[in-house]
């Protein structure tokens, strides 16, 4: 069997790539007769192939444990911002409602402040309220 081979069945009784793979410049001819798997990984055994030491990795494996508490905040959109998102597009739905008359003046201040307070997660579940409530007068477009 090829050095070449040899080198690929090791990598893969290993478990690395096969270029951490070594084989003792000595004991090249042994590895050319080596034919099955299990002569591979008798020859590990002895010593005459094995793996490169790790090198210039322990760097990598601090930052990946590193506890909890190193992290701040979210990773994503911080939390002002997406309340501000989705605050404005109730009350924007809300000012659409009042201007094509499908809701009625003198529920503005009570579901402005239901806005405001934070009662509804999302622009579809202030709908449901309404319709809940029977608040829309007439039947309501489609909520984007």
């Amino acid at each position: 069997m090829s050095v070449v081979t040899v080198r690929r069945l090791a990598s893969d009784l290993l478990g690395v790539g096969e270029n951490k793979i070594r084989i003792k410049p000595a004991e090249i001819k042994r590895a050319e007769e080596a034919l099955t798997r299990s002569d591979v990984l008798a020859l590990i055994k002895d010593g005459v192939v094995y793996k490169m030491p790790y090198r210039g990795r322990r760097k990598k494996e601090k930052r990946r444990h590193r506890g909890a508490g190193s992290r701040r905040g979210r990773s994503t959109i911080n939390q002002k911002e997406e309340w501000m998102v989705r605050i404005r597009s109730q009350r924007k739905y809300l000012s659409e409602l009042l201007s094509t008359n499908q809701l009625e003046k003198k529920f503005k201040r009570s579901l402005y402040g239901k806005i405001k307070s934070g009662i509804f997660k999302s622009k579809k579940s202030f709908y449901n309220y309404l319709k809940e409530n029977k608040m829309v007068t007439e039947k309501v477009d489609k909520i984007e």
